[in-house]
């Protein structure tokens, strides 16, 4: 692969940075300078320890861990077991203000390393928010396919690294030039940018820019390079060292294209280390909490910071008149400022191919579109479904279906019910609204015939397979939609079997499926349907009151079942605790019982402390006071199973290896289960540091 090894090839490439751009340099702390580290929880550092082996760490953990002692001094307190640099060497940062896209950069010497590390600063200058953009370092995670280690030897061929590196859209990489100066500086792209070529090498595409070219300066004059590799959500950071070399490789550079473009150079990373670890000063700086980030409106102006740099640099004449006309209103005006600026970003960053740049995330599901929309109630919606292709749905009675939603621009999942029966094109989900429901409000109030939507599944193990002989079904409220099912696919193909249906309402009009149960009941003399209502009108002439213990008995007793009848009943937890006392005293066998928990969850307190989450070999999460396991896993964008998110299907059932949890009841997980070491995730808090596995999920 051709190389690039020197100067003029390199500047024959990008270019020479423009003398306003070398201008923005400062040799001190100032004012705008000491701001920021006052606001600042995080730097990338870089360093070389007492054998000479290149370092790229973290430190911080609250905002002024850095101290400005002078105009030329700066310190910090080095992370804890962190090597201590060689006195006198080069010795660079890079502070990260979260929320910000603008970073400040410093490079120096090590003065003195006692219990603190103190710095002799030799430049300070501000870089331009477009790493941070590009690599959206402050929003939410971004689905990224899993990837898979490459083939060979190398550090880069274990699972986890690669699957961090497919994942990773931000790193601080530190090199040094020929005379020890050193230099740290932000990279961002979309996730996948950092290309492995084999088990010992990395490729990092150098887009164009400012034409400083810091890092590929340094690495003709010395190959030493090191890098911290950050996964947003995440508190484990990958660190490498190694080597780097320079190379336009027309072919290498057309596979790193973005939106059409294609990067200038690239820098080749042979890499000797890679140690993916958690690292408490993420922990402790809470940068991923968007709750923590820094306001725009009151944060250091980094912009009015650089301004002021390039002023200091360029005084009299007419640059200096110029800037003085622009800085006015930078200084007069700056949340309109910071708007104007932003939006030139984004402008730049899609001239470069960047609104398309980024691969989206391959949407979850089967596609369907929305046939009808049917008001089987004032609160209950069915939705018939179609698959554009035609093809049927294939499913167990009883079983569920997942959507997949955005609903104002966030990814939602919620488990409902096929109330259909199996092998048709049309596929029907009944929905009930409930309060505070996102899911079900949005399908009600927004979701028209002609939509586009996508369903995971089926799912779920309450499901006929084979009818038997007699079906016992008891439903509350929402619960009859697996029933409805069983009930639709048992009448249509079982001739044989007699179905008993005991349904349990609060009133007449709030029946789901009332005028279709009583055309089936007149339909089919096999089918006896009883309605009990704890709110009836004067005129109703059924059971009245729950599906308590004493109505299920009582309704039994005179519906007289038979002694092989199979038993499915679905509703709230304390109608089916009431259902499993009654069958325990009829002395109905446990396979002859088949419940669904049809409620969710209920929401868990926001009290307590942070605590990390450790999940198998793919990595370690903040997860913040009161957040689910799922939560947290899903932020950082781990492949966590889940569907419904409220505790009722079992699809995020995971092994809890590790610590304490407390779950949200009532929910769907067994006796055995628990006694086996497994959790839902989705309504799992963790009270303690927490390890889970995946292998074995459901």
């Amino acid at each position: 692969m051709q190389r690039i090894t020197t100067l003029g090839e390199l500047e024959a490439i990008i270019g020479r940075p423009p003398d306003l751009v070398l201008r923005k340099e400062i040799g001190i702390l100032d004012e705008g300078c000491r701001g920021v580290l006052a606001a600042a929880p995080l730097a990338g550092l870089g360093y070389r320890d007492a054998a000479g082996r290149s370092r790229t760490i973290l430190a911080g953990g609250r905002p002024g861990f850095a101290c400005a002692d002078s105009p030329r001094r700066l310190s910090l307190t080095l992370p804890g077991g962190a090597a201590a640099p060689a006195a006198g060497t080069g010795v660079s940062l890079v502070f990260l203000l979260p929320g910000i896209g603008e970073v400040l950069r410093l490079n120096g010497s090590v003065h003195e390393v006692t219990d603190r590390l103190v710095v002799a600063v030799e430049q300070a200058y501000v870089h331009c928010a477009r790493a941070v953009l590009r690599s959206a370092l402050w929003g939410p995670p971004r689905p990224v396919a899993v990837a898979g280690a490459p083939a060979g030897d190398g550090p880069l061929a274990a699972p986890p690294v690669a699957a961090f590196l497919a994942a990773a859209p931000f790193l601080v990489v530190s090199s040094w030039d020929a005379g020890g100066g050193s230099d740290t500086s932000p990279r961002g792209d979309g996730p996948g940018f950092l290309r492995i070529l084999d088990g010992r090498t990395l490729a990092l595409p150098d887009r164009r820019g400012n034409k400083r070219a810091d890092t590929l300066r340094n690495v003709l004059g010395d190959d030493r390079i090191s890098a911290a590799v950050l996964v947003p959500g995440r508190l484990d950071v990958l660190h490498l060292g190694g080597r780097a070399r320079i190379t336009d490789d027309p072919a290498l550079l057309a596979t790193m294209a973005t939106g059409g473009q294609v990067p200038h150079a690239a820098v080749l990373f042979t890499v000797d280390t890679a140690d993916l670890r958690p690292d408490g000063v993420l922990a402790s700086a809470g940068v991923w909490d968007r709750g923590r980030h820094l306001d725009p409106a009151t944060a250091p102006d980094l912009n009015a910071v650089a301004m002021g740099h390039l002023a200091a640099n360029v005084a009299g004449g007419w640059k200096g008149r110029l800037l003085g006309l622009i800085g006015k209103p930078v200084t007069a005006f700056p949340r309109l400022t910071r708007r104007l600026l932003a939006a030139g970003y984004r402008r730049q960053l899609r001239s470069e191919g960047y609104a398309t740049g980024t691969p989206a995330a391959p949407r979850p599901g089967r596609a369907v579109r929305v046939a009808e929309v049917v008001r089987e109630t004032p609160e209950a919606t069915t939705l018939v479904l179609e698959d554009p292709a035609g093809e049927p749905f294939d499913f167990l009675p009883g079983q569920f279906f997942t959507l997949v939603l955005d609903i104002d621009g966030r990814g939602v999942r919620r488990a409902y019910s096929a109330s259909s029966a199996p092998g048709s094109r049309r596929l029907a989900l009944t929905i009930k609204r409930t309060p505070g429901g996102v899911c079900s409000a949005y399908v009600q109030d927004r979701v028209r015939p002609g939509d586009e939507l996508r369903v995971l599944g089926p799912s779920g193990s309450f499901h006929v397979a084979r009818p038997p002989k007699e079906l016992v079904l008891l439903a509350a409220g929402s619960g009859i939609t697996p029933v409805m099912s069983i009930l639709r696919a048992t009448l249509a193909t079982a001739a044989d079997t007699r179905i008993t249906l005991l349904y349990g309402n609060r009133t007449e009009s709030g029946i789901i499926f009332g005028r279709e149960l009583t055309a089936l009941a007149g339909a089919h003399d096999r089918l006896t349907v009883r309605h009990v209502l704890s709110r009836p009108g004067p005129d109703w002439a059924g059971p009245r009151g729950r599906l308590d213990p004493d109505t299920v008995r009582r309704e039994l007793t005179a519906l007289a079942p038979g002694a092989e009848a199979h038993y499915y009943a679905c509703g709230p937890a304390p109608m089916l605790d009431g259902i499993r006392a009654v069958l325990d005293a009829l002395g109905v066998p446990a396979d002859r019982r088949h419940q669904e928990l049809f409620s969710a969850a209920p929401a868990g307190s926001a009290t307590g402390t942070d605590q990390r989450l450790t999940v198998g070999n793919l990595g370690t999460v903040a997860v913040a006071a009161g957040r689910t396991l799922l939560a947290a896993g899903l932020e950082a964008a781990l492949p966590m199973p889940y569907s419904c998110t409220v505790g009722s299907c079992g699809e995020c059932r995971v092994r809890l290896r590790r610590g304490d949890v407390t779950m949200a009841e009532p929910n769907c997980l067994t006796g055995p289960e628990r006694a086996e070491g497994w959790i839902l995730a989705c309504v799992a808090r963790p009270l303690t540091d927490t390890e889970i596995d995946l292998d074995g999920a459901l």
